[in-house]
């Protein structure tokens, strides 16, 4: 399974301690983990954390051909505060992933393969030359899926950015807070807004992400319901990639997509039990998710 992400790669900075982040790089990491092939596009700097950065992708198994150092910028931070285990963000302005270019040589290189997914967000978007380089992806790029995962951080989004993002995906990932806001910016008024957003734009799926309650998958059979585990929490970042990694990897392994859900919030209530957006896998989660 290859799976082929674009956006931002930072650190998740807590205090003093800091963890390599970024949802298409955490999406990219988990996937990898699980045993597909994950390659990501991105730009980090050419300072101590893009260092850290390239070290940590090559112990996840990333591949990162497609990462460019920009030796006047500097890798993306993001400044992470818990409340009751709920992270909120101040991020770096502007940092590295702003400005994420790609070659003729290699756009070439991956308009010519066959992806079986490609994952963007909204995050990478809030720069005109990240977001030029993401149009040229979605007008060329071969891949049986298309997810675009809503990520609606303080003002750095729009209605054009998720109109278009939303125009160009096959499956739509949004938390239960972000359904009222992007349905409003689209002007979808319905009592099922899900399933309007789903008949305006030819989606295939839509996954609704509800903390707690687990998460909701809207598709052609209509709505599928995966509660979660009651475990203990330690932190929440990463835990809602950690869900897209494991929903596409069975998906794209063959798994139904209740099925493919149920996995990945086995995969979600063990990431929020550890510290870290991509703890290692113990061997019984691995077992579990039938990885052994």
């Amino acid at each position: 399974m290859d799976c082929l992400c674009f956006g931002e790669v930072l650190w998740d900075v807590f205090g003093e301690k800091r963890t390599l982040g970024g949802a298409p790089l955490n999406v990219a990491g988990h996937f990898a983990r699980l045993g597909g092939h994950a390659a990501i596009i991105s730009c980090i700097g050419d300072d101590e954390l893009g260092k850290l950065t390239i070290e940590a992708m090559d112990k996840l198994s990333i591949d990162r051909r497609f990462v460019h150092v920009d030796e006047a910028g500097i890798t993306g931070r993001a400044l992470v505060s818990l409340t009751d285990g709920i992270p909120s963000y101040r991020f770096d302005d502007p940092s590295a992933w702003d400005k994420i270019v790609l070659s003729d040589e290699e756009k070439a290189e991956i308009a010519s393969r066959r992806w079986d997914v490609f994952v963007f967000g909204s995050l990478a978007q809030r720069n005109a030359v990240s977001r030029s380089t993401l149009d040229y992806l979605l007008d060329n790029i071969n891949a049986e899926l298309v997810f675009f995962d809503v990520n609606l951080r303080l003002d750095f989004y729009n209605a054009e950015i998720i109109r278009h993002g939303i125009e160009k995906a096959d499956i739509l990932k949004m938390n239960d807070e972000e359904v009222p806001v992007v349905c409003e910016l689209l002007g979808v008024e319905s009592d099922n807004p899900v399933s309007s957003l789903m008949d305006l734009y030819c989606l295939k799926a839509v996954l609704i992400t509800r903390g707690k309650a687990g998460s909701d998958i809207y598709y052609d059979k209509g709505v599928y319901h995966q509660g979660s585990k009651k475990v203990a929490v330690v932190d929440t970042v990463g835990a809602g990639d950690s869900l897209s990694a494991g929903f596409l990897f069975f998906l794209t392994k063959g798994c139904s997509i209740p099925d493919a859900l149920a996995k990945a919030s086995m995969l979600a209530d063990y990431v929020v039990q550890n510290a870290g957006a991509i703890p290692e896998y113990d061997r019984n989660l691995k077992k579990q998710l039938g990885l052994e």
